[in-house]
């Protein structure tokens, strides 16, 4: 009997592909600040910008493809590579609800004009140096387990995944305390382009390192 239904995991590669054009375009879109003051004067000063929303607006949309890609993956990996969607699947899930708080965090920017810190600035520490730092290492892991055992790209899209999550990962993880490594978040692209490289090559029948006995054949 022929079965025209797609198993779930052939989603997770156009899901991953809608989530790296996402994620490239809000970071692009993304408010920055004037870098003086404060970190909560920082924050307030992108919190009013007109960008806040369709920047984050995308984000948001990038953090559900990741997760929905990661949730489908899982169903069709097995091994180590199973084990890491897995994980990535439930980070990807709780940074999909951080996100959706960090886009409607801009509704209180007048509670931060003054410049002190509140429940409110401690809320949007928690949700970038714990929930978005470990969104980009998890993926990060993703794209490298994948790519090493060749079941879910090459060497160079785990190179691409592991400087992109991994830029992400610095630079969310101290944003709230140093601006240091702030210059990192455009190279975090690179894990969207990972995304987007798997999706397209997968729906294109050319994933590199396809072989007769991947685990996504």
């Amino acid at each position: 009997m022929t079965h025209t239904t797609r198993p779930p995991h052939a989603l997770a590669f156009p899901l991953l592909a809608v989530g790296g054009l996402a994620f490239i375009a809000g970071g692009m879109l993304h408010p920055g600040d004037s870098g003086s003051g404060t970190k909560t004067e920082q924050l307030h000063e992108m919190l009013v910008q007109s960008s806040w929303y369709p920047a984050h607006a995308l984000l948001l949309l990038a953090t559900v493809g990741f997760a929905a890609g990661a949730l489908a993956l899982r169903h069709g990996a097995t091994g180590v590579v199973g084990a890491t969607a897995r994980i990535a699947s439930v980070v990807g899930v709780v940074a999909v609800l951080g996100m959706a708080i960090h886009l409607l965090e801009a509704l209180n920017a007048d509670a931060l004009a003054d410049g002190r810190t509140n429940l409110f600035a401690q809320l949007q520490v928690v949700n970038e140096t714990v929930v978005d730092s470990a969104w980009g290492l998890a993926f990060a892991a993703l794209a490298v387990v994948g790519g090493v055992t060749r079941s879910i790209g090459n060497p160079v899209t785990a190179a691409l995944g592991a400087v992109g999550g991994g830029a992400f990962t610095l630079a969310s993880a101290t944003i709230a305390f140093t601006d240091t490594f702030d210059p990192l978040f455009p190279v975090s692209a690179l894990l969207g382009t990972w995304a987007i490289w798997i999706g397209v090559a997968r729906a294109s029948a050319k994933v590199p390192g396809r072989t007769r006995t991947s685990v996504l054949r």
